[in-house]
């Protein structure tokens, strides 16, 4: 395994002077892009892409629709527009994404003092998401992996150990789908679609974990991120999605057994799921939030949602990751 350096600047003198754009797998789809997505395979197919992402250096156009919602992260605040054609997601640190075409054109602003891995996470996260959204898919917040032919997928919020629980599955035999956004289909079956090859996580974990048994590349930064995952550590396709996991955890106090799960009904899944969305409801508006609860009570009516309630314990990892997989295999049969 290799510890690279930080991800590379965005070359847009390049990108405006060629036509060097490249397509990657991503999502189920294939994303057309100006610039370079180091953390994406590239697509072997040259038909026509899903989406593309285009870098534009020109001033955005006057936004002429309605604000839909906004949020506020520490010192980055960011909001949702209605466009005439489309969307606009405005970042004040990264600039304007216009999502356009139904989804299948984002343009990025060029802003000179934007991050780079900003920009990508922003193309890759939530306008991607947006364009998902618009075509009807669930996208959430969380992290995924096949285990055997069933997709799993670990959802709540930031800390709780989704991406640590999913690195552990796939250095134990699973395939990683995804990390950050899972993207849902409702099917009937359900099924969930191949994300970034890719987890972010903390020092003490990429020192814990068998890394180097699945992938090549460790990325530095406040967190690890770990890429470059073995074609067999990762999956090729979308899986049917036969189990969602709320995280709870609980404390490591004597006597409390390493893992418990409670099912959850279709009502209460319904809420646990809109809950966990990729974009917030304060950012997508009334009518997004509604769309959002439309499309998890489509999964709940058909995917078992349980309430996962771990040990935080990193000795006991390993007794939590065997369970799961024992309780995959069950339902698999049942």
């Amino acid at each position: 395994m290799t510890t690279a350096a930080p991800l590379p600047p965005i070359d847009v003198s390049a990108a405006r002077e060629s036509k060097g754009t490249r397509d990657y797998s991503v999502f189920g789809g294939v994303l057309r892009s100006d610039v370079e997505f180091p953390e994406l395979t590239i697509a072997s197919t040259g038909g026509t892409p899903d989406w593309s992402f285009v870098v534009a250096h020109d001033p955005p156009p006057a936004a002429d629709g309605a604000i839909l919602g906004s949020r506020q992260i520490g010192a980055e605040r960011y909001e949702l527009s209605q466009l005439s054609g489309g969307l606009r997601l405005t970042y004040s640190h990264a600039g304007a994404f216009d999502i356009l075409r139904g989804g299948s054109r984002i343009v990025w602003y060029h802003q000179a003092d934007a991050l780079p891995e900003l920009v990508r996470s922003i193309a890759i996260g939530p306008a991607i998401s947006l364009a998902l959204e618009l075509a009807g898919f669930l996208c959430l917040h969380g992290s995924a992996v096949a285990i055997g032919d069933s997709g799993v997928a670990f959802v709540g919020p930031k800390h709780f150990g989704k991406s640590t629980l999913a690195t552990a599955l796939t250095a134990a035999g699973a395939r990683l789908i995804g990390d950050d956004l899972l993207v849902v289909s409702g099917g009937p079956p359900a099924t969930v679609r191949p994300g970034v090859a890719s987890v972010r996580l903390w020092s003490d974990m990429t020192e814990l974990l068998p890394l180097g048994t699945i992938c090549e590349t460790l990325i530095p930064g406040v967190k690890t991120t770990a890429t470059g995952f073995a074609k067999d550590a990762r999956a090729a396709g979308p899986a049917p999605l036969r189990a969602i996991y709320v995280l709870s955890p609980v404390r490591p106090d004597a006597g409390v057994p390493t893992v418990r799960r409670d099912r959850l009904a279709p009502s209460d899944a319904t809420v646990a799921l809109a809950h966990q969305t990729k974009l917030p409801p304060s950012l997508v508006g009334l009518r997004g939030a509604g769309s959002q609860l439309v499309a998890a009570a489509v999964v709940a009516a058909t995917v078992p949602v349980w309430r996962l309630h771990p040990v935080r314990d990193v000795a006991r990892l390993e007794s939590l990751v065997r369970q799961i997989i024992e309780w995959t295999g069950e339902e698999r049969e049942a």
